[in-house]
C-alpha cells in the first residue's frame, strides 16, 4: 500500500483511493483487513459528510480481522465516527501517531480544543497526507480558542507542508486568522502565494478576504473593486452572501456614501444569519444616522438598545449620544453618553459629555472630558482625533495655560489630519503660539 501513501502525499486523492480499493478487495483477509482500515482513514479525511463510508469501512475491516479491534488506529477512527455521530468521544493515550492524530480530529469536532492540542504534540513523524493537516488542525483548535495570531502561524507551517493543490485553499483560513489578529498585510502575502483558488464558492471567499485586507489597510476603493469580482462569483452561484454585503457596506461607510452603504447594509439584514441580525441593524442604524435620516436612525437604535442581550448596547448608546447632540437636544446626549460610559463605551460617552459642556461655555469641564477622551480612545481613532483638536481649541481659548500641552496635543492631532482639513490650519496656528509662549517663557491671562 506504499503507493497508495504516495498518492496520497502528491494529493492524487481519487487515484489513492482505487488502489486501496484494490488491496481491500485482495482475497488475502489480513492485507485486506489492513487496506479496509486505510480506506477508513482516508474516509475520515474528507469530514462528517463521510462518516457513514468510515463506519462500514470500519466494520468491514473488523470482519476481516478481530483482532483489529485493539489497533490504535482503528480505535481512534471509532471514536472520530463518534464524534460525527453527536456521541462524546473516548478519548486514549496513545504512541502511535496517526492514532493521535484523529484523535485529535474527535476532540476537536467534539468542542475540546485545548485536548486536541494535546494530542497533536504526539502526532509526530506523519506521513505527509496527515502532516499538513496536522498542523492544519492545530491552527483550528487556536482559532477556536481565540489564539488568532499563533493559529496564522500553524496554518502557515500546513501552508508548506500541503501540496500545490491544497494551499490555496489553506491561504484562505490563514488569511482570516492573519485578519483576526490585526494583520492584514500579512493576510494578502498569504492570499497570493495561495493564489485564486480553482472553485467559484472559493474565488468568492479569496476577493472577499482581499476586500477584508484591503479594508483594514485603509484602501475602501480597492476593497470596492474585490468585492465586486466576489459578488459576480456570487450571482454566477446563486448564492448571495452576508458577510459581502456587510463589507461593502462599511467600505461605503468609510468613502461617505452613506446613501449606497444603507442599501447595502439593508441587503446584509436580510441575508443574515440569526445571531447576526441585531449586528447588521446596528450598522444600518449608523447608516442611516450618517445621511441624516434621523428619525429611522433613533428607531433601530432605540429597538436595538432595548434587546438585553445583544453585546454592543454600549455603542448603541453612544451613537444615540451622537443622534441627540445632532438634534441640539443636549439633555438627551448628556444622559446616552453617561450610558455610554456606564456600559464600556468610555471614549465615545466622555467626547459627548465634552461636546454638551463646550456647548454650555463650561470650557474646564469640557477640557477635562476631552482630556480623559483622548486617554482613552486609540490613537487615530475618529474619538481620539476629535478630543484632541477639540482639547487645543479649548485650551487656545483659555490662554494657552500650559504652552507644552497644546503643543504636544496640536503635534499629535496633526499626524491624523488630512491637510487639507480646516482642523490643519488651526492646528498649526495653535502650535506656532504655543511654540512662541514656550520660547519666551510667557503665557496669556
Amino acid at each position: 500500500m506504499e503507493r497508495a501513501e504516495n498518492l496520497l502525499a502528491e494529493g492524487r486523492y481519487q487515484e489513492a483511493f482505487r488502489e486501496l480499493v484494490r488491496h481491500a478487495e485482495a482475497p488475502m483477509p489480513p492485507h485486506a483487513a489492513l487496506a479496509t482500515l486505510r480506506l477508513a482513514e482516508f474516509y475520515a479525511l474528507y469530514g462528517e459528510s463521510e462518516r457513514e463510508n468510515l463506519e462500514a469501512a470500519l466494520l468491514r475491516a473488523l470482519e476481516l480481522d478481530p483482532e483489529l479491534g485493539e489497533d490504535p488506529l482503528l480505535r481512534a477512527l471509532s471514536e472520530l465516527a463518534a464524534a460525527y455521530r453527536g456521541e462524546e468521544p473516548e478519548l486514549f493515550e496513545t504512541e502511535d501517531p496517526r492514532a493521535a492524530y484523529h484523535l485529535a480530529q474527535a476532540a476537536l469536532y467534539a468542542g475540546w480544543p485545548r485536548e486536541a492540542l494535546l494530542l497533536l504534540e504526539g502526532a509526530r513523524g506523519l506521513p505527509g497526507f496527515l502532516a499538513w493537516r496536522a498542523s492544519d488542525l492545530k491552527a483550528k483548535a487556536l482559532e477556536d480558542l481565540g489564539q488568532s495570531r499563533e493559529a496564522f502561524e500553524a496554518y502557515q507551517e500546513a501552508f508548506f507542508k500541503a501540496t500545490p493543490e491544497d494551499r490555496p485553499f489553506i491561504a484562505l483560513d490563514a488569511a482570516g486568522a492573519a485578519l483576526d489578529a490585526g494583520m492584514p498585510e500579512a493576510a494578502k502575502e498569504m492570499l497570493a502565494a495561495g493564489g485564486l483558488p480553482p472553485e467559484p464558492d472559493a474565488e468568492a471567499s479569496w476577493y472577499y478576504l482581499t476586500a477584508r485586507a484591503e479594508l483594514a489597510l485603509g484602501n475602501p476603493r480597492r476593497a470596492l473593486d474585490a468585492l465586486a469580482e466576489a459578488e459576480r462569483r456570487e450571482a454566477e452561484l446563486g448564492e448571495p452572501s452576508y458577510g459581502v454585503a456587510l463589507l461593502k457596506g462599511q467600505a461605503l461607510m468609510e468613502l461617505g456614501r452613506y446613501r449606497e452603504a444603507r442599501e447595502a447594509f439593508a441587503r446584509a439584514l436580510a441575508l443574515a444569519p440569526l445571531e447576526e441580525r441585531d449586528y447588521a441593524r446596528h450598522e444600518l442604524a449608523v447608516a442611516l444616522l450618517e445621511e441624516g435620516r434621523l428619525g429611522e436612525a433613533e428607531r433601530e437604535l432605540k429597538a436595538l438598545f432595548a434587546e438585553p442581550a445583544y453585546p454592543h448596547r454600549g455603542a448603541v448608546a453612544a451613537d444615540l449620544a451622537e443622534l441627540y447632540y445632532r438634534l441640539a437636544d443636549l439633555e438627551a446626549t448628556e444622559t446616552w453618553a453617561k450610558e455610554a460610559i456606564r456600559l464600556g463605551q468610555a471614549a465615545s460617552g466622555e467626547l459627548f459629555l465634552g461636546h454638551v459642556a463646550y456647548d454650555r461655555m463650561q470650557l474646564e469641564e469640557a477640557l477635562d472630558h476631552y482630556r480623559r477622551a483622548a486617554e482613552l480612545a486609540p490613537e487615530g481613532s475618529r474619538e481620539w482625533l476629535v478630543a484632541q483638536q477639540t482639547a487645543v481649541e479649548i485650551l487656545a481659548q483659555l490662554g494657552y495655560p500650559d504652552p507644552e500641552e497644546v503643543l504636544r496635543r496640536a503635534r499629535a492631532a496633526l499626524r491624523y489630519t488630512p491637510p487639507s482639513d480646516d482642523w490643519a490650519s488651526a492646528l498649526r496656528l495653535y502650535a506656532e503660539r504655543a511654540e512662541e509662549l514656550r520660547s519666551g517663557g510667557r503665557t496669556l491671562n
